[in-house]
């Protein structure tokens, strides 16, 4: 089996997956999520301050849909002191673009998606009615048996300057569509996650946002999670499905989550 390869590509290639507000590593050959977890450590190493977020699932697929949510959020409001840090290449004839393509406008983005994403809660996440039939949930069953199954590669990691895993969503949000949980759902989704059962968000797909901790999931721990996931996913017969969710997660170090339909 071949040995996985990290290039650095920057944040000004045209196909960049923040639109150019991050740096970007592009990774393929990827064996085990290990290797992967390795990459990230090495990320954070080379780029102190920053988090890696990974693309996962249908890679084209999120970039477009992520763009198509990032527009919905309006992310570009900038204060005068925020304009004045920024490079002449914002600017067209005195007037700020808005574009948020430099790795400069990343502290705006930032801003505004932290305050976009506030009022967000799990519950209110919870209320928005995702669930997942017999199919869906097979097709969950098996990512979590097999998770290098769910990784479309090769795979891009942004480099996101933030200290929270959770706010890197702000340099790849997703959720666009009106059957999906949206930003700011996956936002409270994610800290739900970190502040109550110690997952960290390292990716985001398509259809789904993936979490890893430093050790695999005890019993208590599975079923405490597991009882979130019947929540989030308004299941019908509770007992059984927090038994099938815990089953999954238990022994394992990670955890996909479809966001949608």
């Amino acid at each position: 089996m071949p040995a996985m390869e990290i290039h650095f590509i920057g944040s000004e290639t045209p196909d960049n997956f923040s639109g150019g507000l991050c740096d970007e590593y592009r990774l393929s050959a990827i064996g085990s999520l290990s290797e992967l977890a390795a990459a990230a450590r090495t990320i954070s190493a080379n780029h102190p301050g920053c988090r890696a977020l990974f693309t996962l699932d249908d890679r084209h697929q999120a970039r477009y849909t992520s763009g198509h949510a990032a527009n919905n959020l309006d992310l570009a409001d900038a204060f005068e002191e925020e304009l004045a840090a920024l490079p002449a290449e914002c600017f067209e004839d005195g007037e700020y673009l808005g574009y948020l393509c430099t790795k400069a406008e990343f502290a705006i983005c930032l801003r505004n998606f932290r305050a976009a994403v506030a009022p967000a809660t799990f519950e209110g996440a919870c209320a928005h009615g995702l669930a997942l039939d017999e199919q869906a949930l097979q097709e969950w069953l098996d990512y979590q048996q097999h998770p290098m199954t769910l990784l479309d590669q090769p795979v891009s990691a942004l480099v996101v300057p933030v200290e929270q895993s959770y706010d890197t969503l702000a340099a790849f949000p997703n959720g666009y569509f009106t059957s999906d949980l949206d930003p700011a759902q996956n936002h409270a989704v994610a800290w739900q996650l970190a502040q109550n059962h110690g997952y960290e968000l390292m990716g985001v797909g398509a259809s789904y946002l993936g979490f890893w901790r430093a050790q695999a999931a005890d019993a208590a721990l599975a079923q405490a999670l597991a009882q979130d996931l019947c929540a989030l996913y308004n299941v019908a017969d509770r007992p059984r499905m927090a038994a099938v969710f815990a089953e999954a997660i238990i022994g394992r170090a990670h955890v996909w989550l479809r966001y949608t339909e």
